[in-house]
């Protein structure tokens, strides 16, 4: 287990959500990771040009039917920066649970509906 460090390159949403659908595979192209956050091609390269300054991604250029292509790969460091910033998000929203059971225990119950019963039409009136 990665020791938790909050990373406040990785926090912002883009990048964390780049991070993310990265860790699970060696790579990914370009244009999925664009279509899946559903964002235009000049963010993502904002974003993944801070994430490489880091050291945390790599952008490659790789060749498939005579087309070049952006493959994404999450690095080791950028894996264990994302490790860590988990482990700390999880250590502080371990913080805030004992809160947030006490409100809601607090909270008063919600009324429930009655359920609805149905009448069986009687033949003799329909």
């Amino acid at each position: 287990m990665s020791e938790a460090a909050f990373d406040e390159l990785i926090h912002a949403p883009l990048r964390l959500q780049i991070c993310a659908m990265l860790s699970p595979v060696r790579s990914l192209p370009f244009s999925d990771i664009r279509d899946s956050l559903g964002i235009s091609d000049s963010v993502l390269s904002k974003h993944l040009s801070a994430l490489a300054e880091a050291g945390y991604v790599e952008v490659s250029r790789v060749r498939a039917d005579a087309r070049s292509r952006r493959q994404v790969t999450l690095t080791k460091p950028g894996r264990t920066a994302l490790r860590g910033h988990l482990a700390a998000l999880q250590a502080i929203a371990a913080v805030a649970e004992p809160a947030v059971a006490e409100q809601v225990s607090r909270s008063p119950a919600p009324q429930r509906r009655q359920a609805r019963r149905e009448v069986p039409l009687d033949p003799r009136l329909a």
